[in-house]
């Protein structure tokens, strides 16, 4: 598929570093909660959802226990869903352009990664990755950064493509896990990095955020602000008696300073109290940023959501994959899971289409054949006479699975979080949701009895979601490996030979394979690699032996591979290439385990690297470059585009649906009409 360029900053779901500029409304004080589970002493929970300690940020993520530098944060890493080419499948039908930015709604744009950070940059042209749980809730604080965020895992599940219909159903990227950075207190909000960009490239309260170099200019002022004060910048004169203003003008004159009319980011990052400003002065506005980002956890268990009542382990529901699991009794009444929400207006901006030639023999979306829906909307909660859909983000609340007759919890709405959940939305127009680009909204999974540990956590998604399921399995047909010429997914391309008796096959496969050797291109016309896999080398092609010859000729380089050159650690982009093995030989240095961990492993390959460069305006040039003695460790597989089961032709799609009682009589299509 030809899709057009989608460069999405990163971003997260609790949606918000956002300072006392902001006038939303989800700021208020949290009240108890008054079903939560009674928490075990030896099985604490390790992360709540509350209210930020940031202003008018609406929720936080919160260590319930403390963390050691480097220990994973949490029981078990986060689920990771791909949205592919949407703007591109929302573009108007008959155009390569894609629509701007307020065409259709989607606000899930605020709270997703670039793909390659997740380790799914190759699974489509253009693909932004949703990531629940920490990937989604916590907060950013440049200052006070504190946990790191690695890649997410490929593993279906054992949803074989070939022989259950429920792959491609589920996403099989999940584990994407998070560390802390350095040793965490409990009590301690948390805080990752949504980098600077991601608040440079945005307007509205996102322009008063402040970036590194705003702290800096903050601290600045606050010694002119002493020196005001007192009259001099010894820090000893910072005391009471000496100064020119009472503690009642220097609050009236603090707030003056903090609600100026237009505010920057250096105001922005100066300390909210006037009495944490005075400290400030000749100390660090991060250490009382991090003393006032610590809440007690006794008021996290009376105030929060515990967020880790399940962790995902294989279900019992055949063909669902993963399923939600307790870590500890729930009684009857008890929390489950908090949802907070993403909420997206109109349902359609989901639908995926196949493509035809345009007008000007370009690839467009063919408006008339829809083939599929986001996989995304698996995990989504609607209405069949709605176009609104809702998508939890909480932890580990995607496994959740479904039992028409045996399900032992429910969702509810919040009654208890004004710091996030707006309740006058459930009144509001779907126009009015529309408008809304963050989240505004929670539920809560609730049980319905007394559910063990260790007991699978089951809800019903409704009547139409049954029904769509039974027809999908009604039709659903198993296929052979060997009938695989890369058919099963969208938008492949086919192969001229059968894939064979194994089929399909991931790149981690290859990749966690370091002594198999790798094949070369002679020993692939016997044996081939499954047409879906592609390899890669690191290598440079703008290495400092490589020069260019007549344009008339084709360039041929021959080289040996250098680290310093092909593979730098400090390096800014990867050198990461097609290429051809085209040789293989043994590490002679390689006498024993040790030796081939150090020296890459057990063979050394030839490789060859086409490409083609534009030099200037000469116009477009095609080099050769063959490299020896290229290491084990800079030679990759990656699996092409559309080709994993998130792609299949066949999978099932259908949202979860809300029960009538519970979801907005505003929000249907009656009442939209009526209104109209």
């Amino acid at each position: 598929m030809v899709a057009p360029t989608f460069n999405l900053q990163r971003s997260a779901a609790a949606c918000v570093f956002v300072l006392v500029s902001c006038s939303w409304s989800l700021v208020a004080d949290s009240a108890d909660n008054d079903h939560d589970h009674v928490e075990d002493d030896s099985n604490p929970c390790q992360l709540y959802l509350a209210k930020s300690t940031i202003p008018n940020a609406g929720l936080g993520v919160f260590a319930g226990t403390s963390f050691r530098e480097d220990e994973m944060i949490g029981r078990v890493g986060d689920a990771a869903f791909p949205t592919v080419d949407q703007d591109w499948h929302n573009s108007p039908e008959g155009t390569s352009n894609t629509k701007s930015e307020g065409d259709y709604h989607w606000p899930l744009t605020n709270y997703d990664w670039n793909a390659p950070d997740i380790g799914m940059g190759a699974e489509a042209e253009d693909n932004s990755v949703t990531v629940t749980g920490f990937g989604a809730a916590p907060n950013c604080h440049f200052r006070l950064l504190n946990v790191h965020e690695h890649a997410a895992s490929y593993d279906n599940a054992g949803l074989d493509r070939y022989t259950s219909p429920g792959a491609g159903a589920s996403t099989p990227w999940f584990n994407r896990t998070s560390t802390a950075i350095k040793d965490i207190e409990a009590g301690s909000e948390l805080f990752v990095d949504y980098g600077p960009n991601w608040f440079l490239s945005r307007e509205g309260p996102f322009d008063l955020v402040p970036v590194s170099s705003s702290f800096e200019k903050a601290q600045a002022f606050l010694r002119k602000y002493g020196k005001l004060l007192v009259g001099s910048n010894n820090r000893n004169d910072l005391v009471e008696d000496k100064m020119a203003l009472s503690d009642e003008a220097q609050r009236d004159l603090w707030n003056i300073i903090k609600t100026f009319p237009y505010p920057t980011r250096e105001r922005q990052a100066l300390p909210q109290d006037h009495k944490d400003a005075i400290r400030a002065i000749h100390g660090d506005i991060q250490v009382i940023e991090k003393e006032n980002s610590i809440r007690a956890v006794e008021d996290l268990k009376e105030n929060g959501k515990c967020m880790d009542n399940i962790v995902p382990r294989q279900s019992n529901i055949p063909h669902a994959g993963r399923g939600a699991f307790a870590t500890r009794f729930i009684a009857k009444g008890g929390l489950v899971a908090p949802a907070p929400l993403v909420h997206i207006a109109d349902k359609s901006a989901a639908n995926m289409y196949e493509e035809r030639i345009g007008n000007r023999g370009n690839i467009v979306r063919n408006d008339t054949a829809m083939i599929q829906r986001q996989l995304i909307t698996n995990y989504m909660f609607g209405h069949p006479n709605s176009t609104v859909l809702l998508f939890p983000y909480s932890s580990n609340v995607p496994y959740i699975n479904h039992h028409s007759t045996e399900y032992n919890a429910e969702l509810r709405w919040a009654t208890d979080a004004p710091w996030i959940h707006n309740e006058d939305w459930l009144t509001k127009p779907v126009s009015f949701l529309e408008e809304q680009w963050q989240s505004g909204l929670m539920m809560e999974f609730i049980a319905l009895r007394d559910i063990q540990p260790g007991e699978e956590v089951l809800i019903n998604y409704g009547d139409d979601w049954q029904k769509a399921w039974d027809e999908h399995l009604k039709n659903w047909k198993p296929i052979s490996p060997e009938s695989d010429y890369n058919n099963l997914t969208m938008w492949t391309k086919l192969s001229k030979a059968s894939n064979g008796k194994d089929g399909y096959i991931r790149m981690e496969v290859f990749n966690n394979d370091k002594k198999t050797p790798i094949k070369t291109v002679e020993e692939q016309l016997v044996e081939p690699y499954h047409s879906a896999l592609q390899i890669m080398c690191r290598v440079n092609v703008n290495h400092r032996h490589a020069y260019l010859f007549e344009l008339e000729t084709v360039p041929f380089f021959t080289r040996q591979w250098e680290s310093v050159y092909d593979m730098p650690m400090d390096a800014d982009e990867i050198h990461s290439h097609k290429c051809n093995i085209t040789e293989r030989y043994d590490n002679e240095d390689s006498s024993d385990d040790e030796d081939e961990e150090a020296t890459g492993h057990q063979y050394y390959y030839s490789v060859m690297v086409d490409v083609i460069k534009q030099v200037g305006d000469v116009g477009k040039v095609e080099e050769r470059h063959e490299i020896e003695s290229v290491p084990r460790h800079a030679i990759e597989f990656i699996n092409l585009p559309y080709t994993s089961d998130a792609f299949l032709k066949n999978s099932f799609r259908h949202e979860m649906q809300l029960p009538n009682g519970m979801f907005p009589k505003a929000w249907m299509e009656e009442e939209q009409k009526v209104n109209e």
